[in-house]
């Protein structure tokens, strides 16, 4: 997994989690129905498990993988609520922007590694908003 794909699935993560937190049984046995239904194709593998595994690997990996110092960048630049940039989170922590710099690239780096095992399929996040679209019949 190159260092994009890692940024992006960071910057997902928080879609993935609320996911995860959401999606009960039963959503997963009857969205792919209303999906067939509206003649859109299958939703194959959109399911709690495949969510709830990422949500793992991005957890585990920021928590078991990185230093203190870089979890810290990570969680404040992708996961927390609130983002904020390199020099803000440089500004929060009181160190310097290019040492936080590095601790971004270097955090990146081993998450790439640490999320490898991820499929694209696996990382697809599926938009279902038009599903609620009002579409002349």
């Amino acid at each position: 997994m190159d260092n994009n794909q890692v940024t992006e699935l960071l910057k997902d993560y928080r879609s993935y989690k609320f996911a995860v937190s959401n999606l009960t049984e039963v959503d997963t046995v009857y969205l792919p129905r209303v999906y067939d239904e509206r003649s859109y194709g299958n939703l194959d593998g959109w399911d709690k498990s495949r969510y709830s595994r990422i949500v793992n690997l991005i957890d585990g990996a920021v928590n078991d993988v990185l230093s203190d110092d870089q979890r810290t960048v990570i969680m404040r630049k992708y996961l927390e609520r609130n983002t904020m940039d390199l020099v803000e989170i440089a500004k929060a922590i009181h160190r310097d922007r290019t040492t936080v710099g590095r601790w971004h690239t270097e955090a990146i780096r081993k998450l790439s590694i640490a999320l490898a095992p991820l499929s694209d399929k696996e990382k697809e996040i599926i938009n279902l908003d038009y599903m609620l679209d009002k579409r002349p019949a």
